[in-house]
């Protein structure tokens, strides 16, 4: 297991803004001056295509290959984004993770992103972008990290994923990962007049409890243009991208807090 904290953000649903979590809450992480890895597991490969600076000489893919020290330093981008006080590198996607993601049974399952991040020091936190789907390479991400965030969109479908993910959470705690926590479930792309989206949100609290996590995500288009930018949205400067950069600070002091509790 990494002596970097390890954060997964996941969802079983595509099109949730999983990756614009991921994103959000690496841009907050440079303001507060911490150093962040960007691990891509997603084939799509878009958190991927808004960091990668350059072509990497390795990629997520070649380190789950062979999950060596040195295709861990090869792995390891700079990032695109200019930003100051910190830092954010990413390991990039390839459409050969998709090799990866074939399903295993249970007992047929080897985590290897855990054995890849075990001498992985210089950074302060670590944030993956899981698949939206749950196979060998949403398990292998869990396996390896110590708190995970389900994205949810406020809708029935979402609500149905989210049920999905935490139950698999809570499998791979028990069978590869004692110390894998659930930090909670965040509603994303939260429309404020959308009386379906109010519904959903409560139902999301009468079965997660105080783990679903709050302020939620309303929907703006500052994701949108820091992503066409390539710049993280707290750099942005609008109105839109001021409330959700403020938003994602606090769910940031959220996740520290429960790493170092």
């Amino acid at each position: 297991m990494s002596k970097v904290p390890v954060v997964s953000v996941l969802s079983l649903k595509g099109g949730v803004g999983k990756t614009s979590v991921t994103l959000g809450l690496a841009g907050a992480a440079t303001v507060r001056g911490l150093a962040t890895l960007v691990i891509d597991l997603d084939p799509q490969g878009n958190a991927t295509s808004i960091l990668a600076a350059e072509e990497p000489t390795a990629t997520a893919a070649d380190l789950l290959a062979n999950p060596t020290l040195a295709n861990l330093h090869n792995s390891l981008t700079a990032c695109a984004w200019e930003v100051a006080p910190g830092e954010v590198d990413v390991i990039a996607s390839s459409p050969e993770l998709i090799q990866h993601d074939a399903f295993k049974s249970a007992a047929a399952f080897k985590p290897r992103l855990a054995r890849a991040l075990e001498k992985l020091d210089g950074y302060d936190l670590v944030l993956i972008d899981c698949p939206p789907s749950l196979g060998t390479l949403t398990r292998d991400a869990l396996a390896a990290s110590d708190l995970a965030i389900i994205v949810a969109t406020p809708t029935y479908f979402g609500l149905q994923g989210a049920e999905r993910a935490a139950d698999e959470i809570e499998e791979i705690r028990k069978s590869h990962n004692k110390k894998l926590k659930l930090l909670g479930v965040l509603p994303n792309r939260v429309k404020s007049v959308a009386e379906e989206h109010d519904f959903r949100i409560k139902e999301l609290g009468s079965i997660f409890k105080k783990q679903v996590l709050t302020p939620p995500i309303p929907d703006r288009i500052a994701f949108q243009q820091a992503e066409s930018f390539g710049k993280p949205i707290q750099t942005l400067g609008t109105a839109g991208s001021r409330e959700v950069s403020a938003i994602f600070d606090k769910h940031l002091t959220k996740l520290l807090r429960a790493i170092n509790s």
